[in-house]
């Protein structure tokens, strides 16, 4: 009996014995329980430390990307920018051929687009801006809305200048008529026996009234015209008085009813592309304004 206890007390002994720890030296004894709350310490330890590392790391990729974006963003502005003074300047050349009566299309560049934006991780970028301060991420905003303009005007350019063309040429044939004046109703008119002589002698008189004026036509260094060198002289000065005077003889003859038909066609066909050509124009100038401005929140980003 007494030996069975002995065995006991020798074995709770190593028992405790193997629950004793100790840390690289023999002296710093560790039980069980201060072993668990050091190992658990030293884990959020690493845990947390891990954590700061890795945000460290993160952190600093966010950085470099953001960099990344505005260097590439910054080096595709001056192309950019120079396409939108080229578009300006075709745009107005082609409002002063309009005023000049010239079909002529404007040539847009073809670096006018935003194809750069997306090789460009937009959120990296507003980010780079947004620690610049509240104004250059407003800027930077602003050009991405504009971006919708410039990157699509050419799509919308031809679009409205195909819609264009189409209703100009088809008025342009009718103002056209005015020739038939001068001509084929001119002649057909002198050579009509039955026709009314008063009405030929004003007729005679519009016609060589109208060939011979300078402010109108103009002329080569022979003295041959060359052209029509105003409009509005044209319309105004000798087709309006024309649709006007004729009408008394409208009554004695079929011919002079279809000169006067004619006259107005052209009168009002010239109306009609006076108007087109006005908010064409207009539609033009707000295009220029607008690429003036995007030019000058673009020279905002450009550092």
């Amino acid at each position: 009996m007494l030996n069975n206890c002995s065995l006991s007390k020798k074995h709770i002994l190593l028992k405790l014995n193997s629950e004793t720890y100790y840390l690289i030296f023999e002296s710093w004894k560790l039980d069980s329980n201060q072993w668990s709350i050091l190992m658990g310490s030293v884990g959020i330890s690493l845990t947390f430390i891990g954590f700061v590392i890795a945000f460290i790391l993160y952190y600093k990729q966010r950085i470099d990307n953001s960099k990344e974006a505005f260097d590439y963003f910054q080096s595709s502005l001056p192309e950019l920018k120079v396409a939108m003074e080229n578009t300006i300047e075709n745009l107005e050349q082609f409002k002063q051929n309009l005023d000049s009566d010239k079909f002529l299309n404007p040539i847009l560049s073809a670096s006018l687009n935003d194809k750069f934006l997306n090789k460009i991780n937009l959120i990296d970028l507003n980010r780079f801006y947004k620690n610049k301060g509240i104004n250059s991420q407003i800027n930077l905003q602003k050009f991405l809305n504009d971006s919708n303009f410039f990157g699509y005007y050419h799509a919308y350019f031809t679009n409205e200048m195909n819609y264009f063309r189409s209703n100009y040429l088809e008025k342009e044939k009718v103002f056209s008529q005015w020739q038939l004046l001068r001509s084929n109703k001119f002649f057909s008119t002198l050579i009509d026996d039955k026709e009314n002589i008063n009405y030929k002698q004003f007729y005679k008189e519009w016609v060589a009234n109208l060939n011979s004026d300078k402010s109108v036509f103009k002329y080569n260094s022979k003295g041959e015209e060359v052209g029509v060198k105003s409009r509005e002289k044209l319309i105004n000065m000798k087709i309006k008085p024309l649709a006007k005077d004729i009408f008394r003889y409208i009554q004695y003859s079929e011919k002079a009813n279809e000169v006067n038909l004619i006259a107005n066609k052209v009168v009002m066909a010239y109306s009609d592309l006076s108007i087109m050509k006005t908010n064409f124009k207009k539609a033009l100038e707000n295009d220029v304004v607008r690429f003036k401005e995007i030019i000058s929140n673009m020279e905002r980003l450009m550092i």
